[in-house]
């Protein structure tokens, strides 16, 4: 078990503060933090400035220094945020403070066997960004929001920058200065505003913009216009562009947000954040939709863009007659020894490469060599390009619906 210090509150594998939690899926539990953190941490003492530790924050280009005692225990955590604060409230000289004065305490860290889903339901609950991770009562690396929201897109894709964005963004405008910024994101408690100048979006002011242009120049927030402080040329993306580029894209330029922009009309901004909310709903949907078929008692199945077959229930096993899920997953709907002839395997191709929902009465072959007469549901799920993403299939058995005596020993009927 992992030691931690008063100041911080450990976060285990089992999804909450020493509380198990109900069993997690296979999307939960198959990226771990350990996955993704980054070993390489920015600290501080608590004694130091508020000012070394800005100054150090914007040398390294990160948005947050873990606090660390004389013996290593995680004590705190500095944030932008902890410093837009001070700067919002016009706090004179706050720079020259300890950063044990400013800096947020008690820390929520967590261990490297933490899910990668469940440490992003960590940071929405706690309204946190970055989370520290200890192992055997070390500092072992650290995870923010941007590092959970690429890994999630990764296991969850997403199709249109619509369906993840902020139609109601915070503006200022280009007479404002850097201190009316800083108090517009902190009373909405947001990272980040669009310079408008009229109906035109020509710059953003970050946490990050206010930190480095600002508080590290030890500038007068109230005297700096905001044009002096926004990072510019605006980055605009149309409505329809993907979620996952667009990730990759602020991951890449080490930005936290685009402004959706079709011409000249501005529909609204996006940001990690907005990304990490939309990916965490649809994977809830999907939980919510792999619970439904591991209940029900109708056999129900699930392919991946090339039909080969991710996910059955205990109902498909058992129409089988087969045990175990490797018996079945990772193989292609349309092997031959899942059909009992191969007139019926190929009416299957024929459906995968049409790619249209259709219902088909085929001939199963179970494990032990018996056939099954089923009704075959398939469904393909389409990206915007109206490209397949994958299948969702449902069977049912009517073997027993014919009337007795019409199967010969070959699993057909008379008329056949």
């Amino acid at each position: 078990m992992d030691t931690v210090s008063e100041s911080t509150c450990l976060i285990d594998a089992t999804g909450g503060t020493g509380c198990p939690s109900l069993a997690l899926s296979l999307t939960q539990t198959r990226l771990k933090i350990r996955d993704i953190m980054n070993p390489e941490v920015v600290t501080a003492s608590p004694s130091e400035s508020v000012f070394a530790a800005t100054r150090r924050m914007s040398q390294q280009s990160v948005s947050c220094v873990v606090v660390v005692d004389d013996d290593g225990a995680v004590v705190g955590v500095l944030t932008q945020k902890d410093l837009l604060s001070g700067l919002a409230h016009g706090e004179e000289g706050y720079g020259h403070l300890p950063v044990a004065e400013r800096m947020s305490s008690p820390t929520i860290v967590a261990s490297p066997d933490v899910s990668v889903l469940e440490a992003g339901r960590i940071l929405k609950a706690k309204h946190v960004k970055h989370l520290p991770i200890v192992a055997e009562g070390r500092l072992a690396g650290i995870v923010t929001q941007t590092d959970i929201t690429c890994a999630l897109v990764y296991l969850s894709p997403l199709q249109r920058v619509s369906e993840a964005m902020t139609p109601n963004i915070a503006t200022v405008s280009p007479e404002a200065t850097a201190r009316d910024a800083a108090c517009t994101m902190w009373a909405r408690n947001i990272t980040g505003v669009v310079v408008m100048d009229g109906n035109k979006a020509i710059g953003i002011v970050s946490q990050k913009d206010i930190l480095v242009r600002v508080i590290a120049m030890q500038k007068n927030a109230a005297r700096t216009p905001v044009i002096d402080v926004m990072s510019t040329p605006v980055l605009p993306v149309p409505p329809n562009y993907s979620v996952f580029t667009a990730s990759r894209m602020m991951t890449r330029m080490r930005i936290h947000r685009l402004v959706v922009q079709e011409g000249q009309r501005v529909y609204g901004i996006i940001s990690q954040t907005d990304i990490l909310q939309a990916v965490e709903r649809r994977l809830a949907e999907e939980e919510k939709h792999r619970l439904f078929l591991a209940c029900s008692e109708i056999p129900m199945f699930m392919l991946d863009a090339k039909a080969t077959v991710t996910y059955v229930n205990t109902a498909f096993l058992k129409l089988l007659a087969v045990n175990k899920n490797d018996d079945v997953v990772g193989h292609a709907l349309s092997n031959e020894t899942f059909w009992y002839t191969q007139e019926d395997r190929q009416r299957l191709c024929e459906l995968l490469q049409r790619g249209e929902r259709d219902l088909l009465e085929l001939r199963l072959k179970t494990n032990d060599g018996e056939c099954k007469r089923i009704l075959l549901l398939l469904t393909a799920a389409k990206n915007a390009c109206d490209e397949i993403r994958s299948w969702q299939g449902v069977l049912w058995n009517v073997s027993e619906r014919r009337p007795s005596g019409c199967w010969d020993s070959e699993g057909q009927s008379p008329s056949e």
